[in-house]
């Protein structure tokens, strides 16, 4: 076997490892780390018709975005579900402030086919109690300039990796 705790996510990708990108803010005692991978090749606006690309059902060329979340702030579910959906607003913000289009030539990507958030927090009574992450407080709020700011490294890279395939 390979080690591997029961207990633990794995995500998959086509990205590079070498392409793992990370960012951390922290402020009052309280502090949120993301980690990324991003392809969008296969990138998608939530809601489109799914369509045949390439001969793959469902989509095109391997591309994901990968997101990992890890904070000292002990989480309740609802801020877990928060949680996600603020990662999720911001990485969309991103693709579309940077007109990514569609792996299906549709403007405004939302995503990829095959998108992935994970978040990791303190247990119960081990850091500061959240009972929420939206966007209206701290910790949501952190949280979208992480995934942001992770997006923005990881479409950099992302491109450079695209062109290099092409020579």
């Amino acid at each position: 076997m390979l080690g591997v705790d029961t207990d633990c996510v794995g995500l998959m990708t086509a990205v590079p490892m070498t392409q793992l990108v990370a960012h951390r803010e922290e402020g009052d005692g309280i502090w949120v780390e993301g980690f990324a991978t991003v392809g969008v090749t296969n990138a998608v606006r939530a809601g489109e018709p799914v369509r045949r690309v390439q001969d793959k059902p469902g989509g095109a060329a391997a591309g994901t975005i990968n997101l990992i979340l890890v904070t000292n702030g002990c989480l309740a579910v609802s801020a877990m579900v928060g949680a996600v959906q603020v990662a999720t607003e911001s990485k969309t913000a991103v693709l579309r402030d940077h007109a990514i289009p569609s792996c299906t030539g549709l403007a405004g990507a939302t995503g990829t086919g095959t998108d992935a958030v994970v978040v990791a927090s303190a247990i119960r009574g081990k850091g500061p109690w959240h009972p929420y992450a939206g966007t209206h407080t701290e910790i949501g709020s952190m949280i979208g300039r992480v995934v942001a700011e992770c997006l923005l490294q990881g479409l950099t890279l992302a491109a450079q990796w695209v062109d290099r395939a092409r020579i």
